[in-house]
């Protein structure tokens, strides 16, 4: 096992790295300006979040999938509803829409209640899937340093807590730096496309790692997969995902900044989903194998280099499960504050509610400072349910909730897109 301090230290270093690496390209607007298009490709996966490490391990040990339904689902939209996506971004820029809920209130008679209750939704559902990035960390975290990876502890020692505290106060340096939300955020997407290419690089070493370096070891038949039905709705789901969720709606549709750069992505992005699912399954069947119920099957992907002594790679795994969370968080948190904000608080503020002295009109510095607020009160509130709900809850089941309460939207998406003009 690793030192508390070893890992803290790692995991502050990385996230360092990962901020230099969006205020270098806000700084410098012409990096990588000639491969744009792979860059957004490569920034799509922040669909890819902890539950890629851990959830998808915990669905293959149950089900013996070689790639996770959600994956699939995602795969054939993007092979065939390039159309669709395309048509997505074109209405987003022509009505200056900066979120779904933006997109859907243009669209079906630029009504204010109606972007305020898509925005509720949007918050009913993302909240779980935030809860289940902290939990993972947690999770993750006990798991590398040999503490405890279950809850019951007390609020103030729940490491989720300042877990949570943390990411809010890294997505709040992150994202809250200017007021516009018009403009597209360079710096944010070179950040996702880097912390991509980290977590794909991680998730292939543990590959390998299960590929060639447990092959000497002696392993029992992995137990047989439970039947189960449900696989066209997680299918289906995993399509939806692709602009329903509003940190993928924030990447895929707002971030876009050219309809040609979707072509590329047609391709790219689906086989990025291929590489990092190709070691869940042996890396599932391996737990079983070697670990079966000691350790959660969430956690497979942490225990098995750490049992066999690689505690370098363990940790490698760790700052790739860590990206995952913090991308998604990052940019989950930064929507739903742009939502919040532009939908339930700003009207109020506009009409001088809060404005900051009589007559002034410049509004800048409360936006912002709403929606910091905001995506600290996001924050609390999924640590909060994390506590409440997420105890019981493997964290494939905690995505596939959110993934379910999201997709309510998905009507209401649809109209606004194929309404006649």
């Amino acid at each position: 096992m690793l030192g508390t301090g070893v890992v803290v230290a790692a995991a502050v270093a990385w996230l360092a790295v990962l901020f230099g690496t969006a205020i270098y390209a806000e700084r410098h607007p012409g990096v990588l300006a000639r491969h744009w298009r792979h860059v957004y490709s490569l920034s799509l996966a922040v669909h890819c979040t902890s539950w890629t490490f851990y959830g998808t391990v915990t669905q293959a040990a149950r089900y013996g999938w070689p790639l996770p339904p959600t994956f699939l689902g995602a795969i054939v939209f993007y092979v065939l509803a390039f159309a669709f996506m395309a048509k997505l971004v074109r209405l987003a820029r022509q009505g200056n829409a900066t979120s779904i809920a933006d997109l859907i209130a243009t669209r079906l008679g630029k009504d204010p209640w109606l972007a305020a209750v898509v925005t509720l939704v949007a918050v009913l559902g993302l909240v779980p899937y935030i809860a289940l990035q902290l939990k993972a960390v947690t999770m993750s975290f006990g798991t590398i340093t040999g503490g405890p990876i279950a809850g019951g502890v007390p609020a103030l020692q729940d490491g989720a807590l300042y877990v949570a505290l943390a990411m809010a106060a890294f997505a709040v340096a992150f994202g809250t730096r200017r007021a516009s939300a018009a403009e597209h955020n360079r710096g944010l997407v070179l950040a996702m496309a880097f912390e991509s290419v980290f977590k794909l690089v991680a998730m292939l070493a543990l590959g390998v790692f299960v590929w060639l370096g447990l092959q000497a070891v002696p392993a029992q038949a992995p137990v047989a997969p439970e039947p189960v039905g449900g696989f066209v709705p997680l299918v289906l789901l995993g399509a939806l995902a692709m602009f329903i969720l509003p940190h993928q709606f924030h990447v895929g549709v707002v971030e876009c900044r050219d309809e040609a750069d979707i072509r590329t992505a047609r391709w790219q992005f689906p086989l990025y989903l291929v590489l990092i699912a190709l070691p869940t399954l042996p890396l599932a069947h391996a737990g079983v194998a070697l670990l079966g119920d000691t350790v959660p099957s969430d956690m497979y992907a942490l225990a098995l280099p750490a049992a066999m002594g690689h505690d370098g790679l363990a940790l490698f795994a760790f700052l790739g499960g860590l990206s995952a969370a913090t991308g998604m968080v990052v940019v989950s948190t930064l929507a739903l504050s742009l939502m919040i904000g532009n939908h339930w608080f700003a009207p109020g503020l506009l009409r001088g509610a809060w404005a900051l002295r009589p007559g002034e009109d410049d509004h800048r510095g409360a936006l912002l400072t709403l929606r910091r607020t905001g995506i600290v009160a996001i924050m609390l509130l999924a640590w909060a349910y994390s506590r409440l709900a997420g105890g019981s809850e493997a964290l494939a089941d905690m995505g596939a909730l959110s993934f379910s309460a999201l997709a309510t939207l998905a009507p209401a998406l649809a109209f606004a897109v194929w309404r006649p003009s």
